[in-house]
Order: structure tokens, then sequence, then C-alpha cells
């Protein structure tokens, strides 16, 4: 029963590889350039032949996209006005990705500020990405929330980073978190 189904399956693709080609060359040769419309148009075949397929086939691509978009994220991540930001606890050492903050910072870091944090810059051990650890996102804040040229932005991520997040990262279990790539 199994091979029957295979061999229809098998039909069913040579069936429409045929009509196709054979709609693209009618179509060429009606007008060049119109290929595409006969293709497009024997589409309305497929999906008569094949819907089970097309449909199994848009679930996958639905979730393979959230996958590829979510799971990076899964369990280790805090939410700033709706922007997400990673944290990875490393020997007791919070590591913020790099990207996550340029995404929250304004005015936007510049080179020469991440050359003056020295050893508390640089590539996060154990991940593919580039982060700046605590205390060097504290030094980064410190610009932008004291002196002449404050954010009301800044104060606020920096008292959310200080009262929650933060806090927190460092209160979990290291069994809670998971340092995946």
């Amino acid at each position: 029963m199994e091979s029957n189904n295979w061999l229809r399956f098998i039909a069913k693709i040579i069936f429409s590889a045929g009509i196709s080609v054979g709609a693209w060359v009618f179509f060429e040769k009606i007008n060049r350039g119109y290929g595409p419309v006969g293709f497009l148009l024997v589409s309305m075949i497929w999906v008569r032949l094949f819907p089970r397929d097309i449909l199994n086939l848009f679930s996958f691509v639905k979730r393979s996209a959230y996958h590829s978009a979510v799971h990076h994220w899964h369990g280790k991540y805090y939410s700033f006005d709706g922007r997400q930001i990673r944290f990875y606890l490393i020997e007791q050492t919070v590591w913020i990705p790099l990207v996550d903050l340029e995404r929250v910072f304004e005015p936007k870091i510049v080179k020469h500020e991440l050359k003056f944090l020295e050893d508390q810059y640089g590539k996060i051990p154990e991940q593919p990405m580039v982060g700046v650890t605590e205390s060097g996102l504290l030094s980064l804040l410190k610009t932008r929330t004291e002196g002449g040229h404050t954010n009301y932005k800044m104060i606020r991520f920096k008292r959310w980073l200080l009262t929650q997040a933060l806090e927190n990262v460092k209160r979990l279990p290291k069994s809670a978190i998971k340092n995946l790539r």
C-alpha cells in the first residue's frame, strides 16, 4: 500500500513538472519573457495535486521561521521598552551582548568609548558574540546619566538594570541558566 502511494506521488511530480515546462515553453513562444506567466497559471494545478504537501510545507516554514527567530532568545533575556536584552552569567560575571545594547542606547555607542573599557569589553566567553560586562555597561551608562547631557531613557534603563534585570540574573541558580548558542 505504501509503495503504491510513493508511485502516485512520483507520478504527480513528473506530471506537474511536465505541465510546468510545457506551459513555460508555450507562453515563451507566444511572447518572449512570458514564460513565468505560464508557470504561475500551472501552479493552480499544483494546488489540486499536492494540497496536503503544500500545507505541510507552509507549516514547516512557519515553524522554522519561529524557531530561528525566537530560539536563541529562549530562557536568557529580559525586555526593556519592548527590546529584548540577553544576559549571560559566566563565572560570576554578567555579560551583555553589544548588539542588544545598541538597540537601547541613546546616543549610540561609539568605538572610542569601547576602547576605554579595556577588559570589560570583548568576546563573550563560550558565546559567538561580542559584549560588555556589567561594570563596563555601568561605565557606558555613567556618561549618559550623569552630568549635563542626561537622557531620561538612559536613566530609566539604568534604574531597570540595577533594580530588576541584573539583580535577577545574579540570583538565578546555575542550573537555570542555559548559555547555549
